[in-house]
């Protein structure tokens, strides 16, 4: 009822009476609406303006609108009290059932309604800052079948930083219908030899991934749990260095999103584009990533998250890589963050050299 006497107030009054109450007509419907009947005062003040300046009404209107906008961006997004009410928590045997169903549904629509109301930027994958990670057996020079060998300048440390920065922007919305939306979105991850001082800290790494995406909102019944979501696009990553220490790959990607209870299970399949083999800095890599990485997040609570990734080169000379991350309060505001890697293509340079990194920081944006 509220919607459509907000709508109401925006429209030019087409019969008015002189003694209260005084009367506005909806051009949708054409049913008369007692200002006088309106809770909200804005929306009031709206009404009865429209007896008299249609025109002001209209952008008083729009101010409530876009108002009405920014208070459910903000209590979707950034309400932690509701937040906390639909993931409860797990340590004090609150019920699972339908927690990660409800926590992508509140995410999805806090997404919709930041970028309907500013085209906001929106966090993509998790963002998040190591200053501290160590290394047990750096990769000192690297190869790939085309390039050879190659050795850094300087001597390498194995303690250094790592971060990632990751977010997408809304290209196109509600194509078809409001679920469906197409995205850019961009994803940097760095390697910092920041207490190799000796060396000036050099950025032993940096890997760009651009891609742009069309995702679809399902919320499809399947089995005990929901498939929330899809997607598909193409996805770009390069690690931005000449030869002969540049990597790069070009991937049609898709994905598909399951929620169960406090489990959220995604699989990223993709298909590498080819290149001429003259051109190719890493012509084997799909022999050590496989064709698809696959996830599984676990909510314990507001503030505690489990992930795993899986990556799997599905070949009887099998390589598996992991990355596990815990993500655990620290104060009010800010989240602890370890993180472990052991496998392949932690990074670009690193593809076809086991890496095994452990590393402690924070944790600016869960997966959720």
């Amino acid at each position: 009822m509220k919607l459509r006497l907000s709508f109401a107030c925006t429209l030019c009054v087409a019969s008015l009476t002189s003694t209260f109450p005084a009367w506005a007509q909806d051009a949708a419907s054409g049913e008369t609406v007692n200002c006088a009947l309106i809770l909200d005062g804005v929306q009031r003040l709206a009404c009865y303006d429209a007896l008299h300046d249609p025109g002001a009404a209209r952008e008083q209107a729009d101010e409530a609108n876009l108002k009405q906008a920014e208070q459910r961006a903000e209590t979707l997004a950034a309400d932690k009290a509701t937040r906390q009410e639909i993931v409860g928590n797990a340590l004090e045997g609150d019920p699972g059932s339908g927690v990660m169903a409800a926590l992508v549904n509140n995410y999805l629509d806090a997404e919709q309604s930041l970028f309907s109301f500013a085209g906001s930027f929106v966090a993509h994958k998790p963002n998040y800052i190591l200053p501290l990670t160590w290394v047990k057996n750096p990769n000192y020079e690297p190869s790939s079948p085309r390039l050879g060998l190659t050795s850094y300048d300087y001597d390498l440390a194995r303690e250094e930083a790592k971060y990632q920065i990751s977010f997408k922007v809304p290209l196109l919305t509600g194509i078809f219908d409001k679920k469906t939306t197409v995205w850019f979105g961009y994803t940097q991850k760095s390697l910092w030899q920041v207490y190799n001082q000796d060396e000036s800290a050099p950025f032993r790494e940096t890997n760009y991934e651009p891609e742009l995406f069309v995702r679809y909102q399902l919320n499809w019944n399947i089995g005990p749990g929901t498939l929330s979501a899809v997607s598909a696009g193409f996805n770009h990553q390069s690690n931005g260095q000449a030869d002969p220490r540049s990597r790069s790959w070009n991937r049609i990607m898709g994905s598909a999103a399951y929620s169960y209870n406090r489990w959220l299970f995604m699989v990223q399949p993709w298909l590498r584009l080819p290149e001429d083999s003259n051109d190719d800095d890493n012509a084997d890599i799909e022999r050590y990533l496989g064709h698809a990485s696959y996830h599984a997040v676990y909510k314990l609570s507001e503030d505690r998250t489990f992930s795993l990734k899986v990556l799997n080169n599905l070949r009887s000379n099998n390589r598996t890589s992991v990355e596990f991350g815990y993500s655990f309060p620290m104060g009010d505001s800010l989240k602890g963050f370890f993180q472990y890697y052991n496998g392949y293509g932690e990074s670009l340079i690193d593809y076809n050299v086991r890496i095994e990194r452990f590393g402690i920081g924070v944790m600016l944006n869960d997966w959720l």
